[in-house]
């Protein structure tokens, strides 16, 4: 992850952070990183004020959130639209102004308008992608692993964007009782294996760097 004050265009990518993920043993009989819920309380509004510190009546911010939330055709699923799980967890519920994309499968880009909507907002310039959510082993892994073979961070003279994955800003279920594989190694293998598609970051480091933006448009 870049440390330099200068601003990249960048967006920030909110992954299924729904109502249906609450349940805490539906999806597995543990999760990993009890810290997920508090870093998005704290990532989520200093990125909103990083919007908003700049933006003026004459420029629109170069910087962007958008969610995804999980449409499950299933409907048996907590995350069907019809059920109440299907709904944003109350610290991630998107604002007015704020993006909001659906998918059916586990990537944030099939099916969806997610590419192009990148490609639009980095405007042919190198970008950053800051990518948060659930799980980490699943929908967050692959829309990782796509925006990274997708190339949509990078410019259109081939200059690098960079993808960068909030490690724990992420979580993900132990898959059964039986596994010797409990959560934390679960979430640990997968983040480590995205430094192949990724940079990886952490919250502390993340927040650190958006501050800095902050003061520096202030």
């Amino acid at each position: 992850m870049s440390s330099s004050n200068q601003q990249p265009r960048t967006a920030l990518l909110l992954i299924d952070i729904q109502d249906g993920f609450t349940h805490l043993t539906h999806w597995g009989p543990s999760r990993s990183n009890p810290s997920f819920e508090a870093n998005i309380k704290s990532l989520l509004p200093i990125y909103r004020e990083l919007i908003s510190s700049t933006t003026s009546r004459t420029q629109t911010s170069p910087h962007k959130i958008i969610h995804v939330a999980h449409a499950s055709k299933s409907a048996q699923s907590t995350l069907h639209p019809s059920k109440p799980g299907f709904a944003f967890q109350s610290f991630a519920t998107p604002s007015t102004d704020e993006l909001v994309i659906e998918k059916n499968v586990n990537s944030a880009f099939i099916g969806t308008d997610l590419e192009k909507l990148l490609r639009q907002h980095f405007d042919g310039a190198p970008g950053t992608l800051w990518v948060v959510g659930l799980t980490t082993d699943h929908c967050v892994s692959t829309s990782v692993r796509m925006a990274g073979n997708l190339g949509v961070c990078d410019g259109l003279d081939g200059e690098k964007g960079e993808v960068v994955l909030v490690e724990n800003a992420t979580a993900c279920w132990k898959k059964s009782e039986d596994t010797p594989f409990d959560a934390e190694m679960i979430h640990a293998v997968h983040v480590d294996s995205l430094k192949e598609f990724a940079s990886i970051a952490k919250t502390g480091q993340v927040e650190k760097l958006w501050k800095e933006w902050i003061s520096d448009a202030n």
